[in-house]
């Protein structure tokens, strides 16, 4: 029987660019190829890096890379992780006695603890397709496994020892049974290499990753589940993610943040199950498009930061590693990015600022983005929930906020006016789209009084009340038809006469066809 393909996160090495080209072109053929004895190529490897003398990990400054090219995650029918319920399962008794492998162990549990609910796991939402919906996750617990993983003369622990090792701790009710969202996470002992396919990680004899996930079947029931062998060096490979600092914990903080994400997006291969989420030109999952050192973030949850690595986006066209796990209050007012659209090159443009929810997409300076994209039908950001020839978004607008942001005196509006054009839009659902922004903005401020004329809402006296904001309001931007499955853009043109002078804004709404 063939068995699934292993997606593993490859350990960043010093090879040569013509061997990184061959890999690149292996993984390719991996989609549709077999090997003769009926053993599937793997696929999804991550790009390696070379460690400089004795620095290790990311280097400072360093920005995030992703795969060259036009990535674009498709989806191939599979099932998804609607809510990744995960169970850690750490092999060997240093796991219990030896501190280095304690604290790594509280590390990676403290990570697990609060990914399901955090705002990592919430920008997976993305890849939820009709009647899956990726949602908040959870933890279940860890186990240690007492015996050792190998035994001599067996210095590597192979795939198929884990795979039984897994449905024996089940079977003994040391280890949750299976259901659609179990996740099982195996953490060999450290100097343990895993050894998959003909490769091995973390060191070994054939080292090229730092970590692997998989699924099988085994008494009819399916498993899913992620490796992470205990972070290395071995030559100018490493898994360690700190320059000049060999971290365990995060390193395993980083890998275990990538395998659980594709794990959800992508769990099965044939034949275990259709496949979910890769993309088509190099088969690559979404934390293997962001393979560069500079992916890696900082990811602060509670009282706790973890180092994630960085997922692709098809939304924002880039690496993202967090998002709203609810709408954002309607309100301009946040530090950091924010939610909200302003002009940061206007000194005026805190009068007239806008939010669509979701945008993942960021600007120059890392402010959210005034070009936002949705797919016909993608429960995360069409809110008409079907597959209908076009997008339903949601978008508010606010007026003079108090945005930290920004350097801004916000100014009196004495008029604002509205315009909206696009490829492929029907006139009337621009119109419809106009009238509806209107309508709000003529009530937005309660200490004046909005009149609509034409295109147009004037106030009197002129608003000026802090932070008034509309409600989310639905903005139609429907698919071109000239062209099967070709993206539309609707603009939304807004400009506010203010006591100091004029304020534009505008955004760019995107229906492109279904990913799905």
């Amino acid at each position: 029987m063939t068995l699934p393909m292993v997606r593993r996160l490859n350990a960043r090495t010093g090879r040569s660019p013509a061997t990184r080209s061959i890999r690149n072109a292996a993984a390719v053929l991996a989609l549709v190829l077999t090997v003769s004895d009926g053993v599937a190529m793997p696929r999804g490897l991550r790009r390696p890096s070379i460690v400089h003398h004795a620095a290790q990990g990311v280097q400072p400054g360093s920005a995030c890379r992703p795969t060259p090219g036009a990535p674009q995650l498709s989806y191939h029918g599979g099932d998804l992780v609607a809510h990744a319920a995960v169970f850690v399962l750490f092999w060997g008794s240093e796991w219990q006695g030896d501190p280095e492998h304690q604290a790594a162990a509280a590390a990676l549990r403290a990570f697990f603890q609060t990914a399901g609910t955090s705002p990592y796991a919430c920008s997976l939402r993305e890849f939820s397709v009709p009647g899956v919906p990726i949602d908040t996750g959870s933890f279940l617990g860890d186990a240690v496994i007492t015996v050792p993983p190998v035994s001599p003369p067996e210095t590597e622990l192979e795939d198929d020892v884990i795979r039984g090792r897994i449905a024996d701790e089940v079977s003994a009710q040391r280890a949750p049974a299976p259901t659609a969202d179990t996740v099982y996470v195996v953490v060999p002992p450290k100097g343990v290499p895993v050894r998959s396919f003909g490769e091995t990680g973390c060191g070994g004899s054939n080292f090229t990753f730092c970590g692997y996930h998989d699924s099988f079947l085994s008494g009819g029931r399916r498993f899913r589940y992620a490796v992470l062998p205990f972070p290395c060096s071995q030559d100018r490979s490493t898994c360690f993610v700190d320059t000049g600092a060999e971290d365990p914990g995060r390193a395993l903080q980083a890998v275990g943040s990538h395998e659980l994400a594709e794990t959800i997006t992508d769990p099965d291969r044939p034949p275990v199950g259709p496949s979910g989420w890769f993309d088509n030109r190099l088969g690559q999952e979404n934390a293997d498009i962001c393979h560069s050192d500079g992916c890696l973030v900082e990811l602060p949850v509670g009282g706790d930061t973890f180092a994630v690595n960085s997922l692709w986006s098809n939304l924002a066209g880039g690496c993202v590693a967090s998002a709203g796990c609810s709408p954002p209050p309607v309100q301009c007012t946040d530090t950091g990015s924010g939610a909200c659209v302003v002009n940061e090159r206007d000194p005026r443009g805190c009068a007239l600022e806008a939010l669509v929810d979701p945008n993942l997409g960021r600007d120059r300076v890392g402010l959210p983005s005034n070009v936002v994209s949705c797919a016909d039908g993608q429960p995360f950001c069409d809110f008409d929930g079907v597959r209908d020839g076009r997008c339903t978004f949601h978008v508010a607008i606010c007026l003079n906020s108090s945005d930290p942001r920004v350097a801004c005196t916000p100014a009196a509006i004495s008029a604002i006016r509205v315009a909206s054009s696009g490829s492929g839009s029907a006139a009337a659902t621009n119109r419809a789209n106009v009238v509806a922004l209107l309508a709000a903005l003529r009530d937005i401020d309660p200490a004046s009084t909005g009149s609509i004329g034409g295109s147009t809402v004037r106030y009197s006296p002129a608003a000026s009340t802090r932070n008034a904001c509309s409600q989310y309001l639905d903005v139609v931007v429907p698919l071109r038809r000239a062209r099967a499955g070709a993206p539309s853009a609707s603009r939304l043109r807004l400009m506010a006469r203010t006591s100091s002078g004029v304020v534009r804004q505008q955004l760019k709404l995107i229906c492109a066809a279904t990913f799905f």
